[in-house]
């Protein structure tokens, strides 16, 4: 479990935390007993000691292939984690809010900006689930809460291009804003 810890401690905003409780194996036991789920070991792990995190801001999520060519996008930005903490990101709120929504054996595990969740599956599988899909809307991201994690990277900003940015004004709009800019 150090290099899950390792990756972990990157990955989470420390920042946004609110608290630093370590759960009791009792605590998580009473979850996975109430939803009749079993919580792969480094799942726990993370619920015991992590849990209601935010990822930091320049950590993304490499999509599945299927994703790209659907949504036509590049990377998945996380929002939050689910853990134990009874705040708006409770694991246990999450799992009732969305057991009538989710497909059965599905419980949602982190929040993505738009209404789309990361979650687990059957054999400890994580998926993305995309709210507004029609047909087909699950899809496989990783075998593992572990494999999961660690395919999270850090993205490179772009740094903006601006002064090399020329902008060609219709001559009656550019007279007009020259005009004004003298005026001040």
């Amino acid at each position: 479990m150090d290099k899950l810890k390792e990756k972990l401690e990157q990955i989470i905003d420390f920042n946004l935390r609110d608290a630093d409780t370590i759960w009791s194996d009792e605590e998580i036991n009473k979850i996975e007993e109430k939803y009749n789920i079993k919580f792969p070991n480094d799942y726990k792990y993370y619920l015991k000691y992590y849990g209601n995190d935010y990822i930091k801001e320049d950590y993304r999520l490499s999509p599945p292939l299927e994703i790209k060519q659907i949504q036509n996008i590049s990377q998945i930005e996380i929002d939050s984690l689910y853990g134990l903490n009874n705040d708006g990101n409770n694991l246990e709120n999450k799992i009732y809010s969305y057991k009538e929504i989710l497909p059965d054996k599905l419980i949602p595990i982190a929040d993505l900006p738009g209404g789309n969740l990361i979650c687990m599956g059957e054999q400890d599988k994580i998926y993305v689930w995309i709210h507004d899909m029609e047909g087909e809307n699950i899809f496989l991201v990783s075998n593992s809460f572990k494999d999961f994690i660690f395919s999270i990277s850090r993205v490179q900003n772009e740094e903006s291009n601006i002064k090399n940015v020329k902008l060609n004004l219709g001559s009656r709009l550019d007279a007009f804003l020259n005009n004004a800019s003298n005026k001040k």
